[in-house]
């Protein structure tokens, strides 16, 4: 892909499909993206009636739950709700999605080698995605700068990317203009990072971890970026030869660009996933919206971790209606009581996730 630039892109959002079973549930959590906070008696009510319709509709989550004994009869609050762990996605039997398959419209992949077997998240409609993206954005109530530069393929050439779909959902709340680095070939093209820094406007640069990397290896000598740019890395090592800490990689953000931790941000999201997780500089946690609910539980038994112990990620994400909304991740986190989190890395038995693998989750 050569760098694509473009003034005022056109929206990557697609048309609502009509589809009746499914339009109550959906009006509903939409409603809960305008609110600044939800009780946790109201996301428990309409968290079981998403469970029930997944339940019903979702013919291998059901055989899951049942195996397991759990039914919307037997469940009476959110934090009941079975997760189904993140390897569900790469059945090559059935699809987990609670809708017909004849009413796919997108698919999005985890990336991988041709050997692997890649995870895949099926929509019949990406407008409740879309949406959720949108508002967790808004909540973080960032300045639009002039010029946002990205450093993954563009959501036209990886389409099944949720990475690259998510980046172009955002481009035109980040910035006036966008900018795609990435090359067909997986190549940065830096000069543009050049130019625009050198127009004293400032930048919003996004990418993962790996890519930062890569653009870091590049520079020949450090660039000033402009007062006020900022930053949106979205993590991951594994399945590279490099693997840094957090503040290894920050410092490298100060030494290469002129950033400080405090403009930096850290998105942290999965393609089973429909909504993120954010946090700003070093040591503060991850906070999700208010249609979303984590806890961390030990993998062997399934039950939540004592306070302050690690254990897997399990996160509960309306947004997630058309597949699973509980899903149990390979992350290893730390919750608190305000029901952030703090991660603490992957299970190294785990396989590696898109966008810790390679700029084209």
């Amino acid at each position: 892909m050569s760098q694509t630039i473009s003034q005022h892109p056109h929206s990557v959002h697609q048309k609502k499909i009509n589809m009746s079973p499914y339009n109550d549930l959906e009006a509903q959590i939409l409603s809960y993206f305008e609110q600044d906070n939800l009780s946790d008696n109201s996301f428990s009510k309409i968290a079981l009636l998403v469970f029930g319709f997944q339940y019903k509709n979702n013919s291998a989550y059901q055989n899951y739950c049942s195996a397991i004994g759990s039914t919307p009869e037997t469940i009476s609050h959110w934090n009941q709700i079975p997760p189904l762990p993140t390897d569900a996605f790469k059945s090559t039997d059935t699809a987990i999605a609670s809708f017909p398959a004849r009413q796919i419209k997108h698919t999005f992949l985890t990336s991988g080698t041709t050997s692997e077997v890649r995870g895949k998240h099926d929509f019949p409609s990406l407008s409740l995605y879309e949406a959720s993206i949108r508002y967790r954005w808004k909540q973080l109530k960032l300045p639009k700068v002039a010029c946002g530069i990205f450093l993954t393929p563009s959501p036209a050439s990886a389409p099944n990317s949720s990475l690259s779909h998510m980046m172009g959902v955002l481009e035109s709340s980040i910035a006036s203009e966008s900018i795609w680095l990435l090359k067909d070939n997986g190549a940065l093209d830096d000069s543009a990072l050049v130019r625009c820094a050198s127009e004293k406007e400032p930048l919003f640069l996004l990418g993962t971890a790996i890519s930062f990397l890569e653009l870091f290896d590049r520079l020949t000598e450090p660039i000033k970026l402009p007062k006020a740019s900022m930053v949106m890395e979205t993590g991951g090592y594994k399945g590279s030869h490099r693997n840094l800490e957090k503040t290894e990689l920050y410092q490298l953000f100060e030494d290469k660009l002129g950033l400080h931790e405090n403009s930096i941000i850290n998105e942290y999201s999965m393609t089973e996933l429909s909504s993120q997780f954010y946090t700003q500089g070093i040591g503060d946690p991850h906070y999700g919206p208010p249609w979303t609910r984590t806890r961390v539980i030990d993998p062997r038994t399934g039950v939540d971790s004592a306070p302050g112990s690690p254990g897997y990620l399990v996160i509960y994400d309306l947004a997630n209606l058309y597949s699973v909304m509980a899903i149990q991740t390979q992350d290893i986190a730390v919750a608190h009581n305000d029901g952030s989190f703090t991660l603490m890395g992957r299970d190294p038995s785990a396989l590696p996730r898109g966008c810790s693998r390679s700029a084209d989750s």
